[in-house]
């Protein structure tokens, strides 16, 4: 049996490519629909970036999924730490994924959800996990 983790941070691309329903991705949606299964949160990094790639009507979608979930989904517009920042840039994130690593550890995120191949491949010592969306389902209890 397996157990959900506490808390996830769902990157943003998990976040675009589920709410799109994009059919190259279908495990990224599936993720959307078991909010509840486990929490997330959702970071500032995470908020600005979907406010810059999301249409209105899909930052509608995104809030009406956080709305519906208040429980599961914890928004936070705090900024990540500088010195983590750093740290993870210094252990080869790109700055915008240093970030989403720096505010997961800081949130306590068990793990972290990614389409970001190089993301997944970056870091390996970090106090969350990485995992791409599929991965992340397994580890979800059956439906």
């Amino acid at each position: 049996m397996t157990t959900a983790p506490k808390r996830w941070l769902l990157d943003t691309n998990v976040w675009i490519l589920g709410l799109r329903r994009d059919a190259n991705f279908p495990a990224c949606a599936k993720l959307l629909d078991r909010i509840g299964s486990f929490s997330v949160i959702v970071p500032r990094q995470v908020l600005k970036e979907l406010a810059v790639k999301l249409t209105k009507q899909e930052m509608r979608d995104f809030y009406q999924l956080v709305n519906n979930y208040s429980d599961q989904v914890e928004v936070s517009w705090d900024l990540a730490p500088t010195e983590k920042v750093k740290f993870y840039q210094e252990h080869g994130c790109r700055k915008g994924d240093a970030v989403i690593a720096a505010h997961a550890e800081v949130f306590e995120a068990s793990l972290i959800v990614s389409e970001n191949r190089q993301f997944l491949q970056t870091m390996s010592d970090m106090p969350a996990g990485i995992s791409s969306p599929e991965s992340a389902l397994q580890r979800l209890p059956s439906d």
